[in-house]
C-alpha cells in the first residue's frame, strides 16, 4: 500500500511540473484504499471542499450524510519542514477550530486531536525524493496505519439547524459515542469558535 503510494508521489514529483494539488488524487487513493481494507465503506473524502468558517482545508472526510470525521491540510512535498507550518496563522486557526486534523506534505503525516499533536510519522524521506530524484523507501508503514486508524475512529454529527453557535449546555461530549451537533449541514464548524479547554473532545 505505502510503496505504491510513494511511487505515485515520486512519479508526479519527477515530472517537474507538479503543484500541490497535483498530489491530491494520490493521497485520496491511499486513504480510500485504507478505508476499504478495514471495511469502512461509508467514508467520503472530498478534495478542495467548500469553505468552512475557519478557512479552506484541502480535504474533508465524512460519511456523506450526517457525520464528519475530520479535515486534512496538505502542503507541497517541497515543504520539508512542517514545524514552520505549525506556526502559521492558517494552521493555528485550523488547530483551534477542528478537533481532528491531519497536516501532511504527502511524506510526513501529523495528527492533531483538540489542537494537540498526538501522532507524527515520516513515511518517506523528502531528501531522497527531491535531491536523489527517486522513490523514497517506505518507512514506518505500521505507524502510519495506526495514525490513520486514530483519525478515522473520530466522528462528529453535522448540525442540520444551521445554528451559528451551540451552547455547552446543549452539547454532549464524545466518550464511547458521539452526540451534539457542532457542524452545520454545509460542513462549517459552529462550536469551536473558541477553544473549550476545560472539557476537551475525546475520540470515540
Amino acid at each position: 500500500m505505502l510503496k505504491t503510494y510513494l511511487k505515485k508521489i515520486s512519479d508526479t514529483a519527477t515530472r517537474g511540473d507538479a503543484r500541490e494539488e497535483s498530489y491530491y488524487s494520490t493521497l485520496k487513493d491511499l486513504l480510500d484504499l485504507y478505508c476499504n481494507s478495514i471495511g469502512k465503506k461509508n467514508i467520503h473524502i472530498t478534495s478542495q471542499p467548500k469553505k468552512t468558517e475557519a478557512g479552506n482545508p484541502d480535504f474533508r472526510v465524512w460519511d456523506g450524510k450526517q457525520h464528519i470525521t475530520g479535515y486534512i491540510e496538505a502542503k507541497d512535498p517541497v515543504v520539508d519542514n512542517l514545524d514552520r507550518i505549525e506556526e502559521t496563522d492558517q494552521l493555528k486557526r485550523y488547530l483551534h477550530t477542528f478537533p481532528n486534523l491531519i497536516l501532511t506534505n504527502f511524506l510526513e503525516f501529523r495528527l492533531y486531536r483538540n489542537g494537540i499533536l498526538t501522532n507524527k510519522v515520516i513515511s518517506g524521506r523528502p531528501f531522497i525524493l527531491h535531491k536523489l530524484k527517486t522513490t523514497p523507501p517506505a518507512e514506518k508503514e505500521h505507524e502510519l496505519l495506526q495514525l490513520f486508524e486514530k483519525f478515522f475512529s473520530f466522528s462528529i454529527p453535522i448540525d442540520n439547524s444551521h445554528s451559528s453557535c451551540i451552547s455547552r449546555q446543549n452539547t454532549s461530549r464524545i466518550s464511547d459515542g458521539v452526540s451534539g451537533t457542532p457542524f452545520s449541514s454545509d460542513g462549517r464548524l459552529t462550536l469551536f469558535s473558541s477553544r473549550i479547554a476545560s472539557n476537551p473532545w475525546k475520540a470515540r
